[in-house]
């Protein structure tokens, strides 16, 4: 891109992230969803456009590369307020239905009744860290059932299919959503929308006997490439490598080895949720394999691998106090070279589905629901 192209003033697009709508444009060129919102509402204006173009390009060739995001999209993108440090002043979607509020009691507007919802299988830490119970108490008629595929392991892909197909109220999402998923919304009728609420870093572990200094994101692709096949060949002992990683219908291997995920090794060993895969490493010597950090904060059966960028050796942990603690500062500043935006998926219909799912990401997103998101393991947003 040259530096004309660079530094034109275009409106980026909240919903699809288009980002060469014209100054003074109502509607996004590529999705046709209202661009129309306050400059205090949103963050995405044409003053801030080259500065998020330079996130949006850089967040993109890290996924191509496998990498995951290399920032904390707080720290970083700009805000249109005097006050830029203030996490209230940033809009987290360009839809004045998504707010910020302190509890989840006074999130307004939640619906009565049992829904379902679905989505990768690394959320069920926020159940369990008592988020879902405390949405209940608050709002004693609303009731959230978690509903898996009728066929096939649950997950990321076939929980947005599932969304899609008007089977669950909202997914919680571990990727962002496909130019095909929002054409095919589109093609039924429907917009779509994903909101950030918090973020998660890819964490690797093995066998617990095993020892080596760490490893590097090369080094981890080529493991599950079948490049590398023994711990020799990464400063270890002289022992064959083991891998295990959910299915690729999954988000793992995705955001591991982005387009190259065709290139699996055929000795990956696939593994069914993380309950399975901590217990198959635990006692399988020579065994790896990595998930998200919420359902491995604290687990004592495996050991935790230190990672280093591209093909560096500056490992950094992903956990501290004896793995009790996600490694807050190492994610906020950058220096942990796997995290990712975990978000919830919002099917815009003006139907019940529409109202469930805002009501959820609020709650989500208010302070309160934001410290279950760190109890659980992930960084708040907030």
């Amino acid at each position: 891109m040259d530096n004309q192209e660079f530094h034109k003033e275009t409106v980026v697009c909240g919903w699809c992230d288009y980002n060469d709508n014209p100054l003074g444009a109502t509607r996004c060129r590529k999705c046709g969803k209202s661009l129309t919102a306050s400059v205090s509402a949103r963050y995405r204006i044409a003053k801030s456009t080259q500065l998020i173009g330079s996130i949006n390009l850089l967040a993109t060739a890290f996924l191509f590369l496998g990498v995951g995001g290399y920032f904390f999209w707080q720290s970083k993108i700009p805000t249109t307020t005097d006050n830029p440090d203030s996490f209230s002043a940033i809009s987290l979607s360009n839809s004045s239905d998504i707010q910020l509020y302190n509890s989840i009691k006074e999130v307004p507007n939640v619906p009565e009744g049992t829904f379902n919802y679905g989505g990768a299988v690394l959320f069920a830490s926020i159940t369990a860290s008592g988020a879902h119970k405390a949405m209940t108490e608050a709002h004693p008629n609303f009731r959230l059932l978690y509903t898996e595929p009728t066929t096939g392991k649950p997950g990321n892909s076939r929980s947005v299919t599932m969304f899609l197909n008007g089977e669950i109220s909202f997914a919680q999402i571990a990727l962002p959503l496909t130019d095909a998923e929002y054409s095919k919304a589109k093609e039924r009728g429907f917009t779509l929308e994903q909101v950030p609420v918090a973020i998660d870093g890819i964490v690797v572990f093995t066998h617990p006997d095993l020892s080596i200094p760490g490893l590097s994101v090369d080094q981890l692709q080529d493991i599950y490439k079948g490049k590398i096949t023994n711990w020799k060949q990464v400063g270890g002992p002289d022992l064959a490598i083991i891998p295990f990683a959910r299915p690729k219908v999954a988000t793992l291997l995705h955001v591991l080895l982005g387009p190259e995920v065709n290139k699996v090794s055929p000795k990956v060993q696939y593994i069914r949720d993380y309950t399975e895969a901590i217990r198959k490493v635990a006692s399988t010597p020579g065994a790896i394999s990595f998930g998200g950090s919420g359902p491995l904060v604290g687990q004592k059966s495996v050991r935790f691998i230190p990672l280093a960028k591209a093909n560096t050796k500056e490992y950094v942990q992903p956990f501290i106090e004896d793995s009790k603690r996600l490694n807050a500062t190492a994610f906020r500043n950058g220096n942990y070279p796997m995290i990712r935006r975990l978000f919830i998926a919002i099917r815009r219909d003006g139907k019940i589905d529409e109202q469930v799912g805002v009501a959820y990401t609020n709650m989500l997103l208010s302070k309160e629901g934001q410290q279950f998101v760190e109890k659980s393991g992930f960084l708040p947003l907030r």
